[in-house]
């Protein structure tokens, strides 16, 4: 999948290669908050959503006498909080630009229609890497399981529980991820914010063989960062908890009542990711999933 994207990317690239110059101005340099879905591949699923931070950049150009207008700054992807301030900072309001636009349809234009160099070799390789190191894991995986068998009480079992064994060293492993990343939010600056919205989100699923609506605590507050506004709606990390029964999930939006204001903890580096509360939501629940995918491997085996 990934050597399919960076092809696909590539030929964008390469297009975007025959693509005429014309000057160009910046008119509108701007933070943009938006709605991104976060999980879920169909509207019917159980999706989620969350705010992100994006660069909006606007530029104003000229073809044959006529002024187009643009908004795609580059050929570049960006999910959001990512890049934020520096992008705005290299295309600031009132800078002069190059655009670079479609022959066919002048409408179509980018500033940026190159990748930073060696990009393209780096995911190749990275691609070429993945496989090579899946290969590897799967062959060494198997040996060593070959190895242990003999020495098991209930080695017919040894497959299941080496999933089951390596799901349980992953939950593992995230409550660590979130556990530091709490520990360095609370060192991150702290940013006086407002709540904009506060209340609950109903999210409708499938699940079980039926139709069903869950409902989750939903947050949105705006902070502002060395003069540029930004918003967001993670209050803990950790994952989102749902309830069928609004009142189970309705605290934290009682806490935050709409209009109050609240400090808010924000990425130096990245400042359009921020946090209210620095801590991990239901991170006891990740050790008891843990413990439990690991005990059931060793059950299986016959070590308990």
């Amino acid at each position: 999948m990934l050597s399919f994207i960076t092809f696909v990317k590539w030929r964008e690239v390469q297009a975007l290669s025959h693509w005429l110059p014309t000057p160009g101005k910046i008119i509108s340099s701007r933070v943009e908050a938006r709605e991104v879905r976060v999980s879920g591949v169909g509207s019917d699923s159980n999706d989620t959503t969350e705010i992100r931070n994006f660069p909006a950049i606007t530029f104003e150009y000229k073809v044959g006498g006529k002024v187009f207008r643009g908004s795609r700054y580059s050929v570049k992807e960006n999910l959001g909080n990512f890049e934020v301030t520096e992008t705005l900072a290299q295309f600031p309001r009132g800078a002069e630009v190059t655009v670079f636009y479609n022959p066919a349809d002048p409408s179509k234009a980018v500033i940026e229609r190159t990748f930073p160099e060696g990009a393209f070799k780096f995911m190749v390789k990275l691609s070429a890497g993945l496989v090579i190191g899946a290969l590897v894991l799967v062959f060494s995986v198997g040996g060593i399981l070959e190895a242990i068998r003999p020495h098991l009480p209930e080695p017919q079992n040894l497959g299941a529980a080496a999933l089951l064994f390596l799901m349980g060293l992953f939950v593992l492993r995230m409550g660590f991820a979130q556990k530091a990343l709490a520990r360095q939010a609370a060192q991150w600056p702290v940013a006086t914010g407002r709540i904009d919205a506060s209340g609950l989100q109903a999210i409708r699923g499938y699940g079980s063989f039926r139709w069903r609506t869950v409902f989750r605590s939903r947050i949105v507050y705006s902070y502002g960062v060395a003069g540029q506004r930004y918003s967001a709606d993670r209050v803990t990390f950790g994952a989102n908890v749902t309830a069928s029964l609004p009142g189970l999930v309705s605290g934290q939006a009682r806490r935050y009542a709409e209009g109050s204001k609240v400090d808010v903890h924000y990425d130096p580096a990245n400042p359009g990711s921020a946090v209210l509360e620095c801590r991990v939501r239901g991170l006891w629940l990740l050790w008891v999933c843990s413990l439990g995918f690991l005990g059931a491997a060793a059950w299986l085996v016959g070590l308990i």
